[in-house]
């Protein structure tokens, strides 16, 4: 029995029908915006929300270089929030601490002034420099997804979905009274909670059953083992990777 839990909680079921072409538009071109600073740290209050507990271990790979504040555009609400980018500076550019070179970011903040392709790096720095970039699948090498709660308790659930190899953009929580998932509603800030638009089964008893859906459609079944604020919760599950999209491992 041991055995087939297992199979069912990580089972990986593609289909079309949830691809967020939005997000996937990000990794198909690359785009050609500014580099800029905002300081050391500045992500330790950003809108994605990783403190506590922390940088998931993809922000935290020897092969990410920096944090980056990502632009509104393509932010998508917060749905950027946890992506990893290529960037390639030229050096070109006005200030005193030039952008050169090719190498990988991880998204922990929102730029709400920034252009499309442009990036806010959480680093001391100074100038307005010349950037291309483009969305990459982060390196998440054999890690799995995450979970943190926020406030949460029996009667409210505000999740965040944490070191996935591409965005999150669907979550539903499987509802075992009425027999059927429901979905939760994305945040301003990176989490999900419960979409007071539909009725729940209360209160809420963990382990929670959930099914999260990645951006290219990969539809991913997980089950979170307890509801505890403010840590992060190792997961089963991971979007594999997808060979049509641009990767750093």
């Amino acid at each position: 029995m041991l055995i087939l839990g297992l199979i069912f909680c990580c089972m990986i079921l593609p289909t079309q029908q949830v691809v967020n072409r939005d997000i996937l538009s990000i990794y198909k071109k690359t785009f050609h915006g500014d580099g800029t600073f905002y300081g050391e740290g500045g992500g330790l209050k950003g809108l994605c929300q990783y403190y506590p507990p922390g940088l998931p271990p993809a922000g935290r790979s020897s092969l990410i270089r920096n944090t980056v504040a990502l632009n509104k555009p393509q932010m998508h609400g917060s749905l950027g929030c946890g992506m990893c980018f290529k960037v390639k500076g030229s050096g070109k550019g006005a200030g005193n601490t030039p952008i050169t070179g090719d190498f990988y970011v991880f998204v922990d903040n929102l730029c709400p002034e920034c252009l499309e392709g442009s990036l806010d790096f959480g680093q001391d720095g100074d100038g307005r420099w010349a950037i291309e970039v483009q969305a990459v699948q982060c390196p998440v090498g054999n890690t799995k997804i995450q979970y943190s709660f926020q406030g949460s308790h029996q009667w409210y659930i505000k999740l965040q979905i944490r070191n996935h190899r591409i965005p999150i953009t669907g979550l539903r929580l499987y509802q075992s009274k009425r027999q059927e998932w429901t979905p939760l509603k994305h945040t301003a800030d990176g989490y999900w909670e419960l979409d007071p638009t539909h009725e729940w089964d209360k209160p809420l008893v963990a382990p929670l059953k959930v099914q999260l859906v990645a951006a290219n459609g990969v539809v991913l079944k997980d089950s979170i083992p307890k509801i505890e604020n403010g840590v992060a919760i190792q997961g089963n599950v991971q979007v594999p990777y997808d060979p049509h999209l641009p990767n750093t491992e």
